[in-house]
């Protein structure tokens, strides 16, 4: 959205909200920017997930796991996460069988134990960051640093 944009949606000046958005830039809270991506455009509509378990220190794992992919088939996010797996990833397929392939890809990484595949069936929420900031930002956030 333009400055303008959201001023109007929040009853705020632009320069006002030009401001806020400059301040969350410099703290740190806003990291960059992205695209919305069509990922049926893409050619990528099969969304995975997949929980990856490894025998040792899962970091180097993820990084290998990171490399993988094709104009087929790639993964999208990749999480270190608590529980009876190590790694949570997301996956972006042209089709099953792309999935398939990368699966094994991964299956086949030294140290990969084991993976559980869970297949979107429909985006039920947009994709999209939903992030609450405080009217008084950024005060509030040297408050909670202290």
């Amino acid at each position: 959205m333009t400055h303008e944009q959201i001023s109007k949606e929040i009853s705020l000046s632009r320069p006002a909200v030009h401001d806020r958005i400059r301040r969350l830039e410099s703290a740190g809270v806003i990291r960059g920017y992205s695209a919305q991506v069509d990922w049926d455009a893409l050619g990528l509509s099969l969304c995975a997930f997949l929980f990856v378990r490894v025998t040792g220190n899962c970091v180097p794992i993820a990084q290998k796991i990171w490399t993988l992919g094709t104009e087929d088939a790639m993964v999208q996010e990749c999480h270190r996460i608590a529980g009876d797996w190590c790694l949570l990833l997301q996956t972006r397929s042209a089709s099953t069988a792309a999935h398939l392939r990368l699966h094994d890809e991964i299956r086949a990484i030294p140290g990969v134990q084991n993976t559980m595949n869970v297949i979107a069936l429909a985006e039920v929420l947009p994709d999209e960051s939903r992030v609450p900031v405080p009217a008084d930002f950024p005060a509030t956030l040297a408050t909670r640093r202290n």
